[in-house]
């Protein structure tokens, strides 16, 4: 089925949308539930059909309903891979959560997660939600947006581009969230093993104390009261790591 030539400029449009809801569908920073889908929808028709103004409006139009498909495709993968890349901003923060929370004996307490509609345990949710607040804090879901703009510089729309540089960059920030997960959570994790040398100690010294009832209370007490100063104290270091998160995302699209 042969296109009109009058409907380039809306096929470039229609690709222009297609890379934006992809990138909107994924990524934490704009919401994943079905409450914020309106959101999300006029948010990727506007900044879509903005870019699409400002940039390239001419698209060559396919020859069939298949290979307009193809390009579709293509576009998605280009949001999604970006959407992927700058979820490592939160996804640190729930590791490093479910971490700490194996520690101090809080891996039970598990409830659903409103961001993601899956259960979590508290802390993880408590670091996502303090992951949020310094991205909208620091504007860097503007940042986030003008990555997306970089796409369309970096590859064109409807046209190929390389697949090494964005595959590369993936695994680097994969790999890369779960060391900066455990550098996150190492400060509160090391006070926990110092509290379990000093009750293995202490129980050698008081045979006669129930470890388990008066260890778990402890263990509870401490890490809440590291976490609360630590949440302040470690807001420098997530600053520098989202910052370092937007910049490799930017890299897997050099212009």
């Amino acid at each position: 089925m042969d296109l009109l030539a009058f409907e380039d400029y809306a096929v470039a449009l229609f690709l222009h949308m297609v890379r934006a809801g992809a990138f909107f569908a994924v990524v934490p920073i704009f919401g994943r539930q079905t409450d914020s889908f309106i959101l999300r929808l006029v948010l990727a028709i506007s900044l879509g059909g903005v870019f699409w103004w400002v940039g390239g409006q001419h698209v060559d139009v396919p020859h069939n309903l298949l290979a307009l498909a193809v390009m579709a495709l293509r576009e998605g993968v280009v949001g999604i891979a970006l959407a992927f890349a700058l979820s490592v901003m939160t996804s640190l923060l729930v590791s490093a959560g479910e971490l700490i929370s194996s520690e101090m004996g809080f891996s039970l307490a598990r409830t659903m997660n409103p961001e993601s509609g899956v259960d979590a345990t508290v802390v993880s949710q408590l670091l996502q939600v303090l992951g949020f607040l310094l991205i909208l804090q620091l504007d860097l879901h503007h940042d986030a947006l003008r990555v997306l703009e970089q796409t369309y510089r970096a590859c064109p729309v409807g046209q190929p581009f390389d697949i090494e540089p964005i595959w590369l960059g993936l695994k680097a920030l994969i790999g890369g969230s779960v060391e900066l997960a455990v550098q996150y959570g190492f400060p509160i994790l090391g006070l926990m093993l110092l509290l379990s040398v000093g009750m293995v100690l202490l129980g050698r010294a008081v045979p006669n104390i129930n470890l388990m009832e008066f260890g778990y209370a402890l263990r509870v007490l401490l890490a809440l009261g590291a976490m609360a100063w630590f949440l302040g104290e470690g807001s420098p270091f997530l600053i520098q790591t989202f910052r370092g998160v937007l910049d490799r995302a930017a890299e897997m699209f050099p212009v």
